[in-house]
């Protein structure tokens, strides 16, 4: 009798209780696949906005880098500006100087030749 009773378990296993539990498994791994995809597709929406905010920020240094460049040029054409002021200046007063001293060469040539 236990004999007879192998066959008739394993076709009751075969046909009732292993498509229950593959239903079973079947239902629990699609909604773990359903939201590890959810979860994934979070994780890229989230890697495509760190992505954009990537390029923006480039985008905005390269702004930044180009206007300090400007301000630079301008610098430095400001730096020449003063300088050849600066050196007017210290041509003007060398003049000065120079009209003075010969005027006093002058007066002295006159005192000599009194």
């Amino acid at each position: 009798m236990a004999d007879d009773l192998i066959p008739i378990l394993t076709r009751f296993h075969r046909e009732v209780v292993l498509p229950d539990i593959q239903r079973i498994v079947g239902e629990a791994v699609d909604g773990l696949e359903g939201r590890m995809n959810a979860h994934f597709d979070a994780i890229y929406q989230r890697f495509d906005r760190l992505e954009t905010e990537y390029h923006m920020l480039v985008a905005g240094l390269k702004r930044v880098e180009e206007r300090l460049d400007q301000v630079e040029q301008k610098l430095g054409a400001v730096e020449e500006r003063l300088a050849k002021q600066n050196l007017q200046a210290e041509l003007a007063a060398l003049k000065a100087r120079v009209d003075g001293l010969q005027g006093q060469i002058r007066t002295l040539e006159e005192r000599l030749s009194a």
